[in-house]
This record gives C-alpha cells, structure tokens and sequence, in this order.
C-alpha cells in the first residue's frame, strides 16, 4: 500500500481524532477570509463618500491585524500537531516494529497532513465564503446601505491571500513533522502511554510559598490599577502590567500541589466516591500544563477586556450619534462674521439652500470668563493633569435669549436664568468632571463687580456646535441684562448656524454638504475640521463617522477576540485529550475495580470541566479588574455603563468557549472510556 492510501485510510479511522484540529482549522480559514473579504463584499458597492473612508480605513487595519492572525494560527496548527503526533506515537511505533523506516513513516505523516491541510482549506473557504454573505448583510446594516442590487459576490485577493497564509502554514507544519519523527527512537514510540509527568515541587511548602506571593502580588497590582489609577505613573503601570502576568505564571506553576495537599487534608471529601482520583488527575495534567493554562488564562482575559470594551463602545457611540446627536441637517461656526453673509457674497440664495435655520452670535470676555476660571479651586487638579491647555484661552459666551433660539432649532427644552446666574454647558467630558465640581462649589464669574452663581450644580451635557461625540468645550450662558449692563466687557468673534435643507432626500443632501463648504471657502472633501474661519459639521458626517468608528471597533474586536478564544480554547482542549491518551490504563483500572460506567463518565466530566473553568474562572477575576480600570479611563470621554458590552462579550465567549468543552469532553469520552 503506498503513502497516500495509508494516509487516506489513516484519516478516515482517526477522523474524530482530527475532530478538534479539523474545527479549529475550518474556523481559522473561515474567518481569515470573511474579514479579509470586506471590501469585496457586494454591499460595498453603494456606500457614500464618507463611509467609504472608513471602510478603507476598516480593510487597512484588518490587513495589519491579519498578520498578528496568521502567526497565532500558524503557532495554534503546530502546536495541535503535537497532540496529533502524540495520540498516535505507539501506531507510529507499531510501524517501525514491522519494518517501515522513518522515511516511510514521514511519507505518511506528510500526506496525512497535506490531505487535512486540503481538506480543511477547502471546507474553511467554503464556509468563509458563504458566510461572507450574511457578514455583507450585517455591513450593510451597519452602514445603513441599499440592498436592492445585492448580488452574490466571491474575493479572489481574501481567497488567493488566505490560500497564501494557510500553504505558508501548512508548509512549516510538514518540515515540523517530518523534524520530529526523524528524532524519535523506537523504544519512546512504543513506550509513549507509560511515562508519568514528574512533580515540578519536591518540597510540599515551595508551592504555597509561590502561590502566596503570585496571588498577592496580582491582588496588589489589581487594586492599585482598578482603584487608584490616577495615582499609577508611567512605570508603576508597566511594573502593575508585566508583573500582573508573570504572577499569573506563577499561579498557575504553583498551584498544582498547593490544591493537591490543601485538599488532601479533608479527607471525607477527598475519599468520596472517586474525588480522590480527579484530584489526582486534575492536579497531574495542571502540573504538566501550568504554562498552558496561563498563556490560555491570559489569552482569555485579552479577549474578555477588548470584546467588553469594542461592544461597550458600540453602544455608547451609536447611542451619541442617535440620541439628539444629530437633531439638524448641518451646523456651522464662522469667525469674525456672518455665514449667511459670506453665502449671499458668494451666490447663494439661503432660500434655496435652507428650509429653515438659526444664526446666534459668539462672544467672549477677556480675563474673566476663562478655561481656568470656571475650574475655581479644581484648577491645580486640572493642570495635574492636562499640563498642555492654555488655562487663560477665553471661554464661548452666549446670551439665554438667543441659545434658546439654538435651543428650538436642536428641539431641546428652554432654559430659565435669574440675572445673578449663569450655567455652564459642555459635553466634553474630560473639562466637565473638573467643571462640576467647582459648580458644586458654587464657584461665582465677576464681571466688572457683579456676581453671577450657578444656577445648576452640575455642566448641562449639551452642544453648541453639533459633533455627536462629546468634543464640544465649555460655553457660559449668561442673562441678557448682562450683556446690555456691561457691553464694553463683551467681544464677538463667531456667529453659529444650524439649519435644515430645502431637501429631505439624503443622497441630494450629500450634494447640499459640499455646497454649503464651497460656499464658505471650505473643502468639500474635508471632514467638518478644518482650521481657518469656518468649521462646519453635517449630519451625514456625524453618523458616516459614527457608523465607520463603530463598525471599525466592532470588527476588529470580533477578528481579534474570536481568534484568541478560538485559539485558547483549541489549546486547551488538545491539551486535555493528549492527557486523556495518557489517562486510558488509568479508567481500564477502575474499570476493572468495578466502578460503573456512569460514574467514569461523570469523573472524566469533571476532569474535563475542572481544566476548562479554572483558566475561565482566573480570567474572569481579572477582567473585572482591568474593565475597571478602563471604565475609569473612558469615563473620561462619557463611556460610563459597559453592562450590554460585558453581557454579550460573555455570550459570545461562552458560545466558542463552550462548543469547544464539549466537543472535548465527547472525544475524550470516546478516546478514554472505549471498550
């Protein structure tokens, strides 16, 4: 029989083993095409201008991040090798007893995996692209796009570039396979089922010692990033961060016999039905494994935080852009005078351009009204902490007459000042939570000896200048007597307009963006930020932008998180059925003491259960430490509830994390309880 039969045969009596490495490569390839498939998909076709930017921006990250996936993938494939090779080190041994050289045998090593290799490309890039369709719906959902044209589409480059990664590859696992049998000597085939994993700790106190430390100094470092980052410098981060994860190391290398003697000691439990042996197991497989667990436990807690973070983001983007964010169709500062001057200068009727609109003027008071000013007794807190702003920039000051005009073109509520009040509006975040608490202070503004208080102890979360994203500064309103009893204290500089156009139809208001710019001298390509007189800022814009950022986070969160779950969590359970291999002689024992079939099954359960839970259960601690302190940072920015991004990070961890668990728990069944 030549190689390629044997191969061929070898495949379809070990097709269950290769069940675990078959899913893991079927989904590698899959997912490696659909994502890299994104700009070829045929919803791509009727994007807008704007949207189109993001997309590009979309393909160009996920091509970097498609190298970071192609050497985690490339590592996951060689290391499942390894399991492989070694569930089936006595039938390798059986054949070199018979008289087959190690040539021979790594013909047949070769041809199996480029037969697996073939077949999981093929079965992978089939699904990817089929799945690249309905992942075209979702991007067009997302993007808001017309599907009326929809046709099936197919990517040569995703196809030819994940052909590439994936024969790269399989390429390095054939010279990896080929190394390794020729290293193998006869007697190590033949006697691979009888080698026990040595103790790491000689001294039963070396590991309580370790595991003491690593679990104080990670609960240290948790602590201090969780609930005192402001008081973390640079270094002490990086000290926090690097020493975190050597600790987790060292969790995991000590904690092997640190649960073997603790539990050891309670002997009612210890001695019930077969707890004993699934100590004993357990405590074995972590004992040879502990690195596994924790590069696995570190894995889980990365996918855990940026899944958290990207879907926690999502929401909070999406509810910005949606929530008022864009309650007109464009809004416009421009310094020095008028716009509806400059658009009658240059040609433009505003009749024909607008439906409706509201122009209010800007004006600042030198010296008084301040970036610092209005911090009060928070202003060294402020420079703490952003050392570049210039504390004595002049804040925007408005009249309540005419920011109640802006306030019924925005279909917001009035508001109401006395003539010694003042209130305070900003929705940029990083100045509020300073500007709050010098409000809560009741800190007064003196212009020319009259003081004016707050009349809210807190900044109104509005905008002047539409964004949809919290980037507007801070801006005073005061009441009309104070303008008209101290003119000589108020300077104008800009005049702001917002309004609706003549049109309702949104691929026409595309083209009334662009006029609105060329008839202020502003670039129609630009984004709305451009320096010089005007700054103008369309509705389109706003949700294209927020769409884009959105749709960006919320997929490279999934290509990154889904790859390192899929990889930990294949790590994981090759690690297990390649100790399950070892584990056989030990359930034919018990079987033959006469323990029942439904008690083994329910022990190598919770053997198996026990190695997926504890890296889980780790990670998770973890997490709600370092969500912590990223809620803390992007509290910063108006991020503050994450609960819907960590709810369905979990869902979706579950979902991978679990159809993995149970496909091993049902070849570990077959591999170590078959008769």
């Amino acid at each position: 029989m030549n190689s390629f039969k044997m191969a061929l045969r070898n495949i379809g009596k070990s097709k269950k083993d290769y069940s675990v490495y078959f899913l893991t490569l079927i989904l590698g390839v899959a997912i490696f095409y659909m994502f890299n498939s994104l700009d070829g998909q045929g919803a791509m076709k009727s994007i807008s201008r704007s949207t189109n930017q993001a997309v590009k921006m979309l393909v160009g990250a996920i091509e970097g991040v498609s190298v970071m996936v192609a050497i985690v993938m490339g590592l996951l494939i060689v290391y499942a090798n390894n399991f492989l090779i070694k569930r089936r080190k006595n039938e390798f041994g059986l054949y070199m007893l018979l008289g087959m050289g190690k040539r021979k045998v790594s013909r047949i090593l070769i041809a199996e995996t480029g037969l697996v290799g073939i077949i999981s490309f093929v079965s992978g890039a089939a699904l990817g692209i089929f799945g690249s369709q309905f992942f075209s719906i979702i991007v067009a959902g997302m993007f808001d796009l017309d599907l009326t044209a929809y046709r099936f589409t197919f990517s040569p480059a995703a196809f030819l570039k994940t052909a590439v990664n994936f024969g790269v590859i399989f390429i390095a696992v054939l010279v990896f396979n080929t190394l390794t049998v020729s290293r193998y000597k006869l007697i190590d085939l033949l006697q691979a089922g009888k080698k026990e994993e040595k103790n790491i700790f000689k001294n039963r106190w070396i590991p309580a010692v370790v595991f003491v430390l690593a679990a104080g100094f990670l609960t240290f470092a948790d602590i201090r990033i969780c609930f005192f980052p402001d008081r973390l410098s640079r270094n002490e981060f990086i000290v926090c961060v690097l020493g975190g994860a050597a600790a987790v190391f060292a969790l995991f290398f000590s904690m092997a016999g640190f649960i073997f003697d603790i539990l050891g000691r309670f002997k009612r439990f210890y001695y019930k039905k077969l707890n004993f042996f699934v100590i004993r197991q357990f405590c074995r497989n972590l004992n040879s494994s502990s690195l596994s667990m924790a590069l696995i436990c570190l894995m889980l807690f990365f996918s855990l935080v940026i899944f958290s973070t990207g879907f926690s983001l999502r929401t909070f983007v999406n509810a910005r852009v949606g929530n008022g964010g864009t309650p007109v169709d464009v809004s416009l500062r421009y310094e020095g005078r008028k716009a509806s001057e400059v658009f009658r200068e240059n040609g433009i009727e505003m009749s024909k351009l607008f439906r409706d609109y509201t122009e209010i003027p800007l004006m600042k008071c030198p010296g008084v009204i301040t970036l610092g000013s209005l911090l009060g007794d928070h202003l060294e807190e402020g420079k703490e902490n952003f050392r570049m702003a210039d504390w004595d920039y002049p804040q925007s000051v408005i009249s309540v007459s005419d920011y109640n005009l802006l306030q019924d073109r925005y279909g917001r509520k009035r508001v109401k000042l006395r003539g010694n009040e003042y209130l305070l509006v900003c929705d940029f975040a990083i100045y509020s939570q300073y500007a709050d608490k010098a409000l809560a202070d009741g800190n007064p503004i003196i212009i020319q000896g009259k003081e004016y208080l707050p009349a809210e102890e807190k900044c109104r979360d509005e905008f002047v200048l539409m964004s949809g994203f919290g980037a507007n500064g801070s801006c005073v309103i005061l009441p009309d007597e104070a303008f008209e009893m101290n003119p000589d204290a108020f300077e104008p500089y800009a005049f702001i307009l917002a309004g609706n156009y003549v049109t309702t139809d949104k691929a026409e208001s595309y083209d009334f963006d662009d006029e609105v710019k060329r008839g202020l001298g502003t670039d129609p390509e630009g984004t709305g930020a451009e320096m010089g007189p005007a700054m103008v800022t369309t509705r389109n814009e706003v949700r294209d932008s927020g769409i884009g950022n959105t749709v960006m986070v919320v997929f490279l969160v999934l290509y990154i998180g889904v790859i390192f779950v899929i990889s930990a969590a294949a790590i994981l359970a090759l690690k297990v059925l390649s100790d399950g291999v070892e584990s056989v002689e030990r359930y034919r024992i018990l079987d033959r003491m006469g323990v029942s079939l439904n008690l083994q099954k329910k022990t190598l359960f919770t053997q198996i259960l026990l190695n997926f839970a504890l890296p889980l259960i780790v990670a998770l601690i973890q997490t709600l430490f370092g969500l912590g302190f990223v809620r803390d940072a992007l509290k910063a920015f108006g991020l503050i509830n994450m609960g819907w991004g960590i709810a369905f990070a979990l869902v979706v961890m579950l979902i991978l994390y679990g159809g993995y668990f149970v496909t091993t728990y049902m070849n570990g069944k077959r591999i170590v309880l078959s008769r």
